[in-house]
């Protein structure tokens, strides 16, 4: 049998020193990682009925109320009637009605049973199993962390394990793999936060001609057709097309993707550039949103506010896709993601917003008047 070499006992610590500072490095880059540039931590789903749990907890619910038949004989109850006679008696009489019978023998002896307890013993064991997920999940950043922590002092523990030449090589793959975990999962956290910059596209004011009955072909084109290349003028004034052309500042955007460029009379085009702000709701709560065109290469921002919370969110705005006028907006607060989908006018907008914990609320803006900042 061929035996490992010897070594000194110098030798054996400084593999043990080399492993543990891998270790090290790779494990303080990822705690930095989680803790600054993760969204690892989970919140609890508050409600009952949406949640995975609801049909196994009911099921449970269901165990118990059989188990307790009898203890929840008080949904079942009579009626009676109560006569008065002239002489000054009063009779009570069961109501034998068969309507009332079934109200309080069938129908909410029924209901009571088979749903009101069954929830009840659900909720009961679903929120506080709810409070413990959500205490979990707002510390567990914080509990990677510190098992990250136990395992770099572990690695300096066992350097003076490694005395015995075949212990030094267990330790040396043991170090690898955690040196190699450590360093793939910062990799994998850190990428997203580190995107390749797009590429921005230069967007092209196209002004078209208004419709005209006696729009004539240009002298510049031989086959009687209008010259895509050249602005048509009227030559009856001398040049002066301003009764031909439309001056409006907010005229569509051509956008170039895909295939060419397509006039876009979305709101990705009407937006004009510059600073616009709107007022409208979100899912019912009063918000502002301020929007911003940057003329020189029609850069989309805005800002989210809302106003009764005084909560505000920057965001970054993009096309929907190559071929689409609509916008969306990107944001993040604290450890929520949000998508704004927006499509619509310049006077008023329409869309959604998404948030990564699976939010949709509707969203309707219309534009700020002059008259509306006076009154706030």
């Amino acid at each position: 049998m061929k035996r490992l070499p010897e070594f000194s006992t110098k030798n054996y610590k400084t593999a043990g020193y080399i492993v543990a500072t891998a270790i090290t490095i790779s494990g303080l880059w990822l705690i930095y990682q989680i803790l600054f540039h993760s969204d690892i931590s989970f919140s609890a789903n508050w409600n009952m009925f949406d949640s995975v749990l609801m049909w196994p907890l009911y099921i449970i619910g269901l165990i118990v109320m059989f188990a307790n038949w009898s203890k929840f004989s008080i949904f079942s109850f009579d009626t009676y009637e109560k006569t008065t006679y002239e002489d000054g008696r009063v009779e009570v009489k069961r109501n034998w009605d068969i309507m009332e019978w079934m109200l309080g023998h069938v129908i909410f002896p029924f209901f009571g049973r088979f749903f009101l307890v069954p929830v009840i013993v659900a909720a009961i064991i679903y929120y506080p199993l709810m409070c413990i997920v959500h205490l979990i999940g707002a510390v567990f950043p914080y509990i990677v962390s510190l098992i990250i922590i136990c395992i770099i002092v572990v690695s300096w523990k066992f350097t003076s394990w490694f005395q015995f030449r075949y212990h030094s090589i267990l330790i040396v793959l043991i170090g690898i793999f955690f040196t190699a975990i450590f360093a793939v999962s910062g990799y994998k956290i850190e990428k997203p936060h580190n995107p390749r910059p797009p590429k921005e596209e230069q967007p092209t004011i196209n002004t078209p001609r208004k419709p005209s009955d006696d729009s004539k072909p240009t002298s510049g084109n031989t086959n009687g057709t209008p010259d895509e290349n050249k602005i048509p003028e009227d030559p009856n004034n001398g040049g002066d097309d301003s009764d031909e052309f439309d001056n409006n500042p907010t005229t569509p955007t051509t956008y170039q993707g895909g295939g060419g460029s397509t006039p876009c009379d979305g709101l990705l085009g009407l937006l004009p550039n510059g600073t616009t702000e709107y007022k409208g709701d979100m899912a019912g709560f009063p918000i502002e949103f301020i929007i911003t065109k940057k003329e020189e290469n029609g850069e989309l921002s805005a800002v989210y506010k809302n106003i009764k919370y005084g909560a505000t969110m920057k965001l970054k705005g993009e096309p929907v896709s190559d071929i689409s006028c609509d916008v969306r907006f990107l944001g993040k607060v604290k450890q929520q993601e949000w998508t704004f989908t927006l499509s619509g006018t310049t006077e008023e907008i329409i869309g959604k917003a998404q948030s990564n914990d699976g939010k949709n609320l509707k969203v309707h803006l219309h534009k700020k008047e002059e008259s509306e900042d006076e009154f706030d």
